[in-house]
């Protein structure tokens, strides 16, 4: 899994954004734009609306994203979406490559192998609880790994449940560039915290419509 998808981002990363509508989805422009200041704030207010009547999905994301869809290379299968942070002001002198929020829709079956024990259960050997987050009134099943490979950190965060006869998934992807293979003092890490709060926020907007 980790080498498949250390190479899939490779060319993840290379892929324009490019905003598009069609067929039944629609993005609804709300108010301005959000600015790295103002990421703790933005709940509601300042945001655009992508609706998907064919998936039956919404989820509201500031102009600091950029939207692309169908996207045929992809860190999770099944993507439809995905949303990438545009705003330079979290990549400008920092190791930041990348950071996009991708959805996707799978057979059930695919979530079969992800969605964890029965909660008086332990999920790994040391013991840990399985991580579940509560997503639009539904429990998601969450994942996280992070590796390293010739210099480039990968960062990946998935959410995954069943819904109706369809496994459903949010991605956090996240592509960054050890500081030390920069010339000394011109690269700072970026800041983690903040790019994970921003995405958080977007995360916690995801509903199924009605």
């Amino acid at each position: 899994m980790l080498t498949r998808f250390a190479v899939t981002v490779l060319f993840v990363g290379l892929l324009s954004v490019v905003p598009a509508v069609r067929g039944m989805d629609v993005i609804q422009v709300d108010k301005g734009p959000a600015t790295i200041a103002e990421h703790t704030s933005v709940k509601t207010c300042c945001l655009k609306t992508y609706t998907s009547e064919r998936y039956g999905v919404e989820v509201k994301y500031s102009q600091d994203f950029a939207v692309e869809k169908e996207i045929p290379l992809a860190v999770i299968d099944g993507t439809v979406l995905k949303l990438t942070l545009v705003n330079r002001a979290y990549y400008d002198g920092t190791n930041l490559v990348e950071a996009s929020l991708f959805f996707g829709i799978t057979p059930e079956q695919a979530c079969s192998s992800e969605w964890p024990p029965d909660a008086s259960q332990d999920s790994s050997e040391s013991g840990d609880p399985a991580e579940t987050r509560e997503i639009a009134g539904i429990t998601f099943s969450r994942v996280s790994s992070w590796e390293g490979a010739v210099g480039n950190q990968y960062g990946l965060i998935t959410y995954s449940a069943l819904y109706g006869a369809s496994c459903y998934r949010l991605a956090l992807f996240i592509h960054s560039i050890n500081v030390h293979a920069f010339y000394p003092q011109t690269v700072s890490e970026f800041d983690r915290a903040a790019v994970l709060s921003l995405f958080d926020q977007v995360i916690s907007t995801f509903q199924f419509l009605k």
